[in-house]
């Protein structure tokens, strides 16, 4: 089993406080607060992402449910209708890849190969819709912190599929909703308070 969301929603949290860190400490401060609260936002997108091919988790559901027949329903127009817009186009290049995720549950969106092709799109959506990198940093780190999470539990993640389906991990790990990974849930969630009230206050 992996981890919960709960579970990845404060690692992804905690790693975007170290992202953070990091980009205060090469002189980027985000000017408004409205903008350090859309890149958590973002990160918290990235953390559950990974699991979109899980029907029972937050986002794997509705994306079952919807995305797969909305992504046929922009295929269909695309070929009806010859004025077809570069935007719907673009729109429909943006989420043809998440057809992936039916190859196979954890698979795919647990390995390096996932993590290069949303590095991809970012790129992609940065360049043509104009998004901040600071924003898609956040969503990347999410997604590089859930990776991490399920890193640490028994089952390990296929890191290198295609190539290799071997699952691996950490030399130390737990199971899923174990005391452990409640008590490490716990004090990541102290952390981050610890660290909010220095920012916050100092």
């Amino acid at each position: 089993m992996h981890m919960v969301a709960t579970s990845h929603q404060v690692m992804g949290f905690t790693w975007g406080m170290g992202a953070i860190t990091i980009y205060n400490s090469v002189g980027y401060i985000p000017d408004q607060l409205f903008s350090t609260i859309l890149f958590f936002a973002a990160v918290i997108i990235g953390s559950l992402i990974p699991d979109i091919d899980t029907p029972k988790s937050k986002l794997g559901g509705p994306f079952e449910r919807w995305g797969f027949m909305f992504v046929i329903c922009l295929v269909g127009v695309e070929i009806l209708t010859p004025g077809f817009s570069r935007s719907a186009q673009f729109l429909l290049m943006i989420l043809s890849p998440l057809l992936f995720v039916y190859s196979g549950h954890r698979k795919f969106t647990h390995s390096i190969a996932f993590l290069a092709l949303m590095g991809a799109y970012s790129f992609l959506l940065h360049t043509y819709i104009a998004i901040p990198l600071f924003y898609l940093v956040g969503f990347l780190t999410g997604i590089v912190s859930h990776l991490f999470g399920d890193f640490l539990t028994k089952r390990g993640i296929p890191l290198f599929y295609p190539i290799s389906r071997k699952h691996v991990k950490f030399f130390y790990t737990f199971r899923t909703g174990s005391p452990i990974e409640v008590s490490i849930t716990a004090a990541l969630v102290v952390l981050n308070i610890v660290i909010l009230s220095k920012n916050v206050l100092g």
